[in-house]
């Protein structure tokens, strides 16, 4: 019988030392989640809305707005139920992806628009200049459709996205647009 109760002791030892290997690895795993997100890889979101306030034959007009605060104006093609090339896009949230490629050297570029492909946010001060994409400007002429000071809103924007005005590398955001 002792080496019955024996062999249960050290059953019941090995059993305590698995339970605390568990727990060991448990805290573990929850102590690098911690820290990751301290260190700033979890995915913080960057929320963008576009308020369109003046819809026209020629031409939509509104407000882009990041995490909050108003930023600048807003230019997009009329609404033509969604054609390519001739209308802005739908009302809709989309996520965003970063480009580098072109010649600004920084875009935003909605994904998942319907119907539609490379629709950007970028410079420029007139919807001639745009095929459904969205333009920025300091200013806005309602009279002839147009934004003005496009690279100091496109810089405000890229201020807001990175926290700085001279950014030494990307932040793990998740972009998010909304148009309204």
């Amino acid at each position: 019988m002792p080496s019955s109760r024996k062999a249960a002791g050290i059953l019941a030892e090995i059993k305590q030392n698995k339970r605390t290997k568990n727990m060991k690895l448990i805290n573990l795993t929850a102590l690098t989640l911690v820290l990751f997100s301290a260190l700033g890889y979890s995915q913080e979101k960057f929320a963008l809305t576009i308020e369109r306030k003046l819809p026209s034959n020629n031409c939509t007009m509104g407000y882009l707005i990041a995490n909050g605060e108003v930023l600048c104006y807003t230019l997009e093609l009329p609404w033509a139920d969604n054609l390519n090339n001739i209308s802005c896009i739908p009302v809709g949230t989309y996520s965003g992806l970063l480009r580098y490629d072109k010649t600004d050297g920084w875009r935003i570029q909605l994904e998942n628009v319907p119907n539609r492909t490379g629709v950007q946010i970028h410079m420029g001060n007139y919807t001639s200049q745009i095929r459904g994409c969205i333009l920025v400007g300091t200013n806005a002429k309602i009279e002839n459709c147009s934004v003005q000071n496009s690279a100091i809103a496109y810089s405000k924007l890229k201020k807001a996205f990175y926290g700085t005005e001279r950014p030494n590398n990307t932040p793990n955001k998740k972009i998010v647009i909304t148009f309204k």
